[in-house]
This record gives C-alpha cells, sequence and structure tokens, in this order.
C-alpha cells in the first residue's frame, strides 16, 4: 500500500503589501524552499502563484526567484494552478469580474514563465467556492480545482477517486484539512510523524492525500520548516515505498474518476459552526460584521462605476481613455481579499490593510468618473450620487476603525 501525497503551496502578497516584508519572506521562504528543491531533483509541489506577487519579485529585483521557478517547472518539480491575479474573494464578485481576473493572472504569468506557466489545476484564492464561479472556470478550460475538505457534500470523503462538479464536469480535489492544518502549524515536523499522520488509513490499498497551505509557511511563518521538516523529508523519500510524492496533477491521472456532487460554498478557514449559521466565508463577508458589509457595499459601488465608465470607452478622448484605463487598475488591485481578512477580528485586525485597500478601490470610482465624456452630463450626476453613497460607506469604516 502506498499513500500518494501533494503538497499545493500558495504563494501571494497582496498588491499594497510594503518592499520590507517582501524582502523578509523572499529571504526567509522563497530562497530557501526554490533551493530545497532544486537539490532535491525527485521532490516536486504544485504551486499557486497569484501575478501580482509575480510583477513584484519583478519591480523590486527579485528575478532570482522568478528563474528559479521557471527552471523547476521546465524539470517538472513544479505544477502551476491558475488563480485570480489580485486575490480577490472570487465568489464575492461577478462573472464579468472572475473571468477578467482569470485572465491577468494567466497572461501576466506566461509573460514571465513563459510556455511552461500551462496551469491544468485551479486555485480558488482563499479556497473560497461557490456554485456561481465553476462556470466561469469551465469556461477558462480547467481540468480540476481544489477546495477545502470542508466542501465535499459525498458522505464519503474522496481519497480513492477523483470527484466530479455535477453541473460543469469539473474534477473535483479537496484539501485534508486536519493534516494540512497540522503542517502548517508546526504539529507534525518529523519525516516519521507526518508519515505516520499520512498513514491514517491503515487500509490495504492506495489512497491519496493533498495538503494545502500558504507557501510562505515554510521558512516565514514556521522559521525551522525548510531546514528540520521538508530537506529531512525530501531526502528521505527516494528510499521509501510506503508514501510517495506527486503533484496534484500527477494525482488527477493516477485515480478514476468517481463520484459527482456539488460542493458546499465556503472557504479554506471556514468552520463547521460557519456553515451551521450560513456564512461560507466568515473572514470576507459576515453578516454580522458591519465592517465587511461596508466594504461589499464600497466594492460594488466602484464596480459599478468602472462597468459605466466602461459604456463610454469608444466615446472617450485619449486622455479619458488613459483616466479609464486607470480606473480599471485601481479596480483590478482594490478588490483584493486581503482588506476584508484584515477586518475579520478573528482574530486578524488592521486598519491600515483596511485603509489601502479603500484607497485602492475609491481612486478607480474617481478616475472612473473622470474619464466619462462632458456630453454624457446624465452619468456624470449618476457617478456623483454613487460616490457620495461610497464617502458615506468609507465614513461609516473609518469611524469603526
Amino acid at each position: 500500500m502506498t499513500v500518494h501525497f501533494a503538497f499545493l503551496l500558495h504563494i501571494y502578497q497582496p498588491p499594497v503589501q510594503i518592499a520590507p516584508v517582501i524582502k523578509q519572506i523572499v529571504k526567509e521562504s522563497y530562497r530557501p524552499l526554490l533551493t530545497a528543491l532544486r537539490d532535491h531533483p525527485e521532490a516536486k509541489i504544485s504551486l499557486n502563484i497569484n501575478a501580482t506577487l509575480t510583477e513584484q519579485l519583478d519591480d523590486y529585483g527579485y528575478h532570482d526567484i522568478i528563474e528559479g521557478i521557471t527552471t523547476l517547472a521546465s524539470r517538472n518539480q513544479i505544477d502551476f494552478t491558475g488563480s485570480g491575479k489580485f486575490h480577490p474573494l472570487l465568489p464575492l464578485i461577478p462573472e464579468p469580474e472572475v473571468l477578467r481576473q482569470i485572465k491577468l493572472n494567466t497572461e501576466t504569468n506566461q509573460h514571465y514563465f513563459g510556455k511552461v506557466y500551462q496551469p491544468k489545476g485551479f486555485f480558488p484564492p482563499e479556497m473560497a467556492i461557490s456554485e456561481e464561479i465553476f462556470p466561469a472556470i469551465k469556461k477558462m478550460g480547467f481540468d480540476w480545482v481544489i477546495s477545502s475538505g470542508i466542501a465535499n457534500s459525498l458522505p464519503e470523503f474522496p481519497s480513492t477517486f477523483i470527484s466530479e462538479h455535477a453541473k460543469t464536469g469539473t474534477k473535483l480535489v479537496f484539501r485534508d484539512d486536519m493534516i494540512s492544518i497540522d503542517c502548517a502549524f508546526d504539529k507534525v515536523n518529523t519525516v516519521e510523524a507526518f508519515a505516520n499522520r499520512i498513514k491514517y488509513k491503515r487500509q490495504d490499498h492506495d489512497y491519496y492525500i493533498i495538503l494545502a497551505m500558504d507557501g510562505e509557511t515554510f521558512g516565514h511563518h514556521v522559521k525551522h520548516a525548510i531546514r528540520n521538516f521538508l530537506v529531512p523529508l525530501f531526502d528521505a523519500l527516494p528510499n521509501r515505498e510506503d508514501i510517495q510524492m506527486c503533484t496534484v496533477s500527477e494525482i488527477v491521472e493516477k485515480y478514476a474518476k468517481g463520484a459527482k456532487q456539488i460542493p458546499k460554498a465556503s472557504s479554506w478557514s471556514t468552520m463547521p459552526y460557519d456553515l451551521e449559521r450560513k456564512v461560507p466565508f466568515p473572514l470576507w463577508f459576515d453578516p454580522s460584521n458591519h465592517l465587511h458589509l461596508e466594504q461589499h457595499r464600497f466594492i460594488m459601488y466602484a464596480l459599478t462605476t468602472v462597468h459605466l465608465a466602461q459604456k463610454y470607452r469608444e466615446s472617450m478622448n485619449k486622455e479619458q481613455q488613459q483616466l479609464f484605463d486607470n480606473a480599471r487598475n485601481f479596480l483590478d488591485r482594490g478588490i483584493h481579499s486581503c482588506q476584508q481578512w484584515w477586518a475579520s477580528k478573528r482574530p486578524w485586525y488592521s486598519p491600515d490593510m483596511i485603509l489601502r485597500g479603500l484607497s485602492e478601490v475609491l481612486l478607480a470610482s474617481v478616475n472612473a468618473k473622470r474619464s466619462i465624456p462632458e456630453s454624457s452630463q446624465d452619468i456624470k450626476d449618476a457617478m456623483v450620487l454613487i460616490l457620495d453613497d461610497m464617502l458615506k460607506a468609507q465614513n461609516a469604516i473609518i469611524k469603526t476603525l
């Protein structure tokens, strides 16, 4: 009996992140992780890198990270996944924005990583899924999508077959939440402890386990995790037959398709009691959190202004088109999920990160209003009304901070 396991590591920094933080994470996590993989040619991972981070790595001169990822992908040690470029919570935005974020992510990462960036699978930011996002994932041609284990709606947890989405046919894979969390919080940190943990079924047939977590866990959040856990694990694997490292795509290819299902709306931070009270995205949209409600309203107003302005782009002069393009860019950046996450108070809270996100969204609406041709005064007037309501929402948020 062999347990096939895959690490899916998610690396991302918000577009408003400050340079010293990225420098620290590159030093502590990204660079040592790539070195560990490079030094162990049989080791492999699935990797989600949101393209906003790829751009930041380029902007700050960390070209060795981009080159290292490219080289490892060319050696089949990295299996890329698709995602949304600026890390929005996809179930909270309309389908045109979902499609746009996915396209931007693919285009940007292909620009930097070249032809090796050909993701088969899809990583929804924060593993946040709902029925509304599956048509977009299907349209973009992804073969599989990963969700948190809590999203599984079958009586049996899929570990010997690959489940399928009942409507789109997209293959579904689920994170083993408990083991992933134990690894992320340094509770499983030796080779034998890890091997025993993933062999918990004690069965006579092969099965698989998918472990998914922030890549920054290794070296940044848990300082010794690369040196004391990953490197010894990579050293030991060539000599073991009981556990075998794979990519998620290899597991999807290796195991037969099984039962269809409609997974539950959820994220990788959703708990059973959240589902009981029908709050699938508690860290980003909790109806009992006043900040979340005002943030969501603020973002929806901005989406409305930019989409209104887009209808007039052909009649804009060059200066107005540039203003609209600025609005579009600010909106793309502004809908990143971190501003809501930092407002969750569960237990995370940061007025600075909340305000940085708000600023990007407000700039989107201001530039959208300025881009409207003078001949469309009625639309300009409508924009003023929307901005009035946005400022009320912003004021409500600031007073709560």
